[in-house]
């Protein structure tokens, strides 16, 4: 990584979502769930381009005019009107760009909730007709008081469920262009470095995984993303490492152990290399 980026962790409990969402949204909060109505991505005094942004609760978010490009655990996604995503826990989240009519509807959800893995579907017009006037309707049912949480809870899950319903259709009625061999190891191999670059940063763990030799598994990521499969492996790992150096006390010599480096100095010579600064000076800068 040439240039280091800023990281920031992203909770509804811990940011003013007036803030976050921009002059003209509505925002509903309390300790269940925030929703936001009409918030500005571009007009946030929080979200930047470039930044990235660790989300600790799952999200729910429908693009409702204007366009970017995101990335979500290292997976690209062009985003415009009629997008819908859905994430689960934890996240990391990279803002690429995004215009200034860009405009979300969407929520965060406090409770503990299982959501397999990252949803990003182009809706239909009624699909996304339908989900707006049910995020509007949870907006209603959110509102008035005593909360009604049995409520709130049914409507978030019809909600999931529709979208899952959503996905399952637009995956049946895309055209018949069935992603190449390279491709699919390509996105098999991301998910893997996802779910094991704090523990594991070599070739050999991945190619095991996915069956194939390291060679073959060098030049199928090379040729699938122009990018070397340390590539990958290390940007996620210093990812992971920033959101430590962010968002815990831990000392450096402790995150080297989470992250399975031999040692402290190893750790420290690794996140520089990747980042030109090193893990004091990157928390240091991080700090307010």
């Amino acid at each position: 990584m040439a240039n280091t980026k800023p990281i920031s962790y992203f909770s509804v409990d811990c940011v003013n979502l007036h803030e976050v969402a921009g002059t003209e949204s509505h925002v509903f909060d309390n300790d269940v769930i925030s929703i936001i109505l009409n918030g500005s991505p571009y007009e946030s005094s929080f979200l930047h381009e470039g930044h990235i942004y660790q989300l600790p609760e799952p999200r729910l978010l429908v693009v409702t005019s204007g366009e970017g490009d995101v990335h979500l655990n290292l997976e690209e996604y062009h985003v415009d009107k009629g997008t819908v995503i859905l994430t689960p826990p934890d996240i990391i989240l990279e803002i690429e760009r995004c215009s200034q009519d860009t405009k979300i509807c969407g929520i965060a959800i406090k409770w503990q909730l299982d959501i397999a893995e990252t949803m990003v579907v182009k809706a239909k017009p009624k699909d996304y007709e339908l989900l707006l006037r049910m995020l509007y309707l949870l907006w209603d049912m959110a509102s008035p008081s005593p909360f009604r949480h049995d409520s709130v809870r049914q409507m978030v899950a019809a909600m999931m469920s529709n979208i899952a319903y959503m996905k399952q259709e637009s995956e049946l009625m895309a055209p018949v262009a069935i992603p190449s061999r390279s491709q699919l190891l390509f996105q098999q191999f991301k998910t893997l470095v996802n779910q094991h670059c704090d523990r594991q940063r070599n070739i050999p763990f991945y190619a095991e995984r996915l069956r194939v030799s390291p060679h073959h598994l060098s030049a199928v990521i090379s040729k699938a993303s122009g990018h070397s499969v340390m590539y990958w492996i290390n940007r996620a790992a210093v990812l992971r490492a920033k959101v430590l150096l962010k968002t815990t006390p831990l000392l450096t010599y402790e995150i080297a152990e989470r992250m399975n480096f031999p040692n402290s100095p190893a750790f420290n010579n690794f996140f520089k290399r990747e980042t030109g600064v090193t893990p004091r000076r990157f928390r240091d800068d991080s700090q307010p």
